[in-house]
Order: structure tokens, then sequence, then C-alpha cells
């Protein structure tokens, strides 16, 4: 009962907002009322916020989903000089020992938003459905976390039993769910986003979800189950995205375009550059290229728990001597050509810096600059990209990997053009496409999904102990921690830890 009474407490302190009109994630005084019945749309909305808060907390995607995703892979390391990471980084994690809390962080999530979809006190008047749609999204891109890291993989076609725990009514502390199966979880998912797609707009801001965001998970989602049918909808979905892609000039006066391919001709270098380390936050959050971001501000992030102990800039950026340890390796470095518009200009002041890298690493690695400290609001501040325009063009081309190859390599070379980086010759397309995509995406959390999706293994070529994990090993599926098992008789560890 503590807990949920907490839970309603932080969510009941959080401001609300009008789902159709322009909106900030900010924070009222204490309401004192906090198991008073919910039953106005203002309060729906408090639970809403709150969802949004918990999915931005630094243990969730404000923080370590984000690195996680690119530790467990085999283009960002973590410095061996420096212990931050290294349990992660080194697979050495276990149900007693793991730096994994995005479990908890992620139900936190999913306990919010079926606070706002199962109430029927509220009227269905379009504001609480475009509430309620949000929802289903934000609780669909939970599980789609919860289950690409906490399971197999459906194409793997082992333990499909061990999904993750299917928690759909509003909260109750005497439930003690098992393990639904793994495609059970996916049903939900591809259920939630639909409805959600159906019952959002466009958002106003992008600090909020909508339709775009929904099929960005969706054409992931396919890409990774690929049962009959599949690939289509992966198609689909990601063409619907790509197709919606706001086109026009990327510079500092209109902040109007994408990075997509066929918008190549309206921006260059700098401009790629600017939308990652130019310190003007009014320009380049909300920027056109970016479906969904994390709201990173003076009132968010301390809910959020974002600071100097905890933040993507922390770990990434030159500019915190105190904290950093993750940096791009030397291969992966190497193998972006000086033209590609993804090294980001000159070395220190593009996307790479090797300003003090010399941390006793074997092979010194490169700082990498996609998060910035200081900003034009504060330190901390820069609002953290999720789902990006170009990914949508990327997610189109592995679709069409598995329907129409040759426009895949096609697709692929205009995209790679566009970066003015190197051609491929399709004799692998599948690691052409996935090299691309390391390219596009470093430090954005995206390359241990990528391997997993395929059952690749992960090789690393330098600073390392564990250097290489196969693709079957049992360490892609992260462990359940011992808290959560202790708490709950019904759930069942992964095999193999």
């Amino acid at each position: 009962m503590k807990k949920y009474i907490l839970m309603i407490s932080v969510a009941l302190t959080l401001s609300g907002f009008n789902s159709c009109s322009d909106r900030d994630l900010e924070l009222l005084p204490p309401n004192g009322d906090l198991l008073d019945a919910v039953n106005t749309a203002s309060k729906l909305q408090m639970f809403l916020t709150n969802a949004y808060l918990s999915i931005g907390d630094v243990s969730a995607l404000g923080n370590d989903v984000m690195l996680f995703g690119d530790v467990l892979g085999d283009k960002i390391y973590n410095t061996p000089s420096r212990s931050v990471f290294l349990l992660t980084y080194n697979y050495t994690f276990s149900a007693d020992q793991n730096q994994f809390k995005f479990y908890r962080s992620m139900y936190d999530v999913i306990l919010s938003c079926n606070m706002v979809i199962n109430n029927t006190k509220v009227p269905q008047t379009p504001e609480v459905v475009q509430m309620k749609g949000e929802a289903k999204i934000l609780r669909g891109i939970a599980y789609y976390y919860l289950v690409s890291y906490y399971s197999p993989t459906p194409a793997s076609g082992v333990n499909q039993e061990f999904g993750v725990p299917l928690v759909l009514n509003d909260y109750d502390v005497t439930i003690q769910p098992a393990r639904a199966t793994v495609s059970q979880v996916y049903d939900q998912i591809i259920a939630d986003l639909n409805d959600g797609i159906a019952h959002t707009h466009t958002p106003t801001k992008k600090v909020f979800v909508g339709p775009d965001a929904a099929k960005i998970v969706l054409s992931r989602l396919y890409l990774t189950r690929r049962a009959p049918g599949d690939a289509e909808l992966a198609l689909q979905y990601a063409t619907d995205v790509k197709n919606h892609a706001p086109m026009g000039d990327i510079n500092a006066a209109t902040n109007s375009g994408s990075f997509v391919s066929n918008n190549s001709s309206q921006y260059g270098s700098a401009d790629y550059q600017k939308y990652w380390v130019n310190q003007n936050d009014a320009i380049y959050e909300g920027h056109g290229e970016t479906i969904w971001e994390i709201d990173m501000s003076t009132s968010s992030n301390p809910v959020m728990n974002i600071g100097s102990n905890g933040a993507l800039p922390v770990y990434y950026s030159v500019g915190d001597a105190t904290r950093r340890c993750i940096l791009a390796n030397a291969t992966f470095y190497n193998s972006i050509p000086a033209t590609d518009i993804r090294r980001g200009g000159n070395i220190n002041t593009g996307l790479f810096s090797t300003i003090g890298n010399n941390i006793g690493d074997t092979t010194p690695g490169y700082w990498v600059n996609k998060y910035p400290r200081t900003t034009s609001t504060g330190n901390f501040n820069r609002n953290i990209r999720i789902f990006r325009y170009s990914e949508a063009e990327l997610l189109r081309i592995e679709a069409l990997r598995l329907t129409n190859p040759t426009a895949a390599l096609s697709e692929l070379n205009a995209f790679a053009s566009a970066r003015k980086g190197t051609s491929y010759s399709g004799t692998n397309l599948l690691d052409d496409i996935l090299t691309e995509k390391s390219k596009e995406f470093f430090s954005e959390g995206q390359r241990f999904l990528d391997l997993k999706r395929y059952g690749l293994p992960v090789h690393r070529p330098s600073n390392c102990t564990t250097c290489d994990v196969q693709g079957d090993d049992y360490r892609f599926v992260l462990p359940i921690t011992r808290t959560a098992l202790n708490n709950n008789a019904n759930l069942k560890q992964y095999p193999g830890y």
C-alpha cells in the first residue's frame, strides 16, 4: 500500500497539461487529496504526466536504456580505467549483481498508463481520448524495451515462454504475475500501438508521443519478429513515417527539415553537426529531424533523477572530466570516412573528440559529442532524442532487404551518399545495412538491439576483457534482479543465470 500511495503522491504533484494544446512537463505544488477518485480530466492528465516522467527517468530512457544499448554492443566502450559501467560492459552481470534498474522503471510507466487507459469515470471527450491514446503508445514503448532486453527474440525460437509479465489492470499489491510468452507480449504491444495511432494526432511538441513514434516501434517490432507478412508491415510503417518527415531547410532560422536523404540538398555537414552540438536549446530542441525526445529541464530533471550523478552528458561528454567513461572505439571511428558528415567536421569541434582521451586505454578512443553538458538553458537540459525520422528511412531499407534486395541496396547507397559516406556492394546486404545504421545512430542506444534482432555476435576490437559474445549467448537476455524474484514467487529467472 505504501508503494501505491507514493505512486499517486508523485503523480498528483505533477502538472496537468492539455493534450490538445502546447504543453510542457512542469511541476505544481503538492496536492493533498492524494487518494481522491480520478474523476476529472486534469487528474487523469497527472497520471499521464507521471508516465512521461517515469519513462524519462535516469534509469530508463533518460540515461540507462540508451547507454546500455551501446555499451553492450561493439562500437562504444567503457574505458577500463573507470569502473562506472564495467559490470555491464564486461557481461559479468547476474541476478545478484547488475546495473539494470529499468525493469522497475518501465513497470512504473505501465502502472501510470493503466490508470489512464482503464479509467471509466472521466467522460470520453476528445481531450481524454487523446490522453488514452498517448498512454497506449507509452505502454507499448515500455513493453517494447522490456521484452527487447529481458526476453529472447521471436525469430530465435528459443525459450519463447520467457516473455515479460503483462500487467494491464490498475495497481494491485496482491498480484504476482508470471511471465507471458514472447508472442503474447508482442501481440499486446502491437495492439497498444495501433490503438494509440488511431486515437492520437501529431503532437504539437516533440516531448509527446504520437503516431510516428508508434509506427517506428511497430516497424522495429515486425523486423524483430519476422513472421509471415511482417516484413511488409515493417516496410509499410517505416514508409509512412519517412513520407511524413518534414522537408525544408535545416538552419537556425526555420529549423523545419529532417535529415532523410531526399532532403539532402537542404543540409550539409555543419547543419548535421549543429543538431547535436549547438548550445541553443530554443532552436535545436523540437527540431524537424526529431520524432520524440525526452523533456530535460530544471523542473523535470529532479523528478527524473537527472543531474551530475547520472545523465548521458555525464558519461559521454568531454566536458565532464569527473565521471566521463564512455567512448567510441578507434576501429569504429576510423571506419567513418573523413568526408562523412557524421564525423561532424573537425576533430574536437565535431561529433568526436580526442581531448583528454589519454586515460590509459590500450587503444585510445574518441569521446562522443552528441550529448552536450551545457546548453543555453543550463547543465543537463538538452532534450534526449529517442526516435528520429532518419531511422524510418533505414528501417525501410532493412525491410526492403527481405522483400526487394535490389531496391534495398539502391536506397542504402542513396542514404550513404546523402551523408557523404561509403557506398556498399551488397555482397552481405544485412551487414551493410547494420554498418550504416551504426554510423548513423552511434551512442543512441540501438546497436545491441540490432545485433540481437539477427542473432549476431558482439565482437570488440580493443579495450575489452569480454571481447566476444556469441549471438546465442544467454546474456543477450538480461537477468531479473534478485529483489524482483524474491517479491514475486511466480516470476522465473531466464535460463543460464
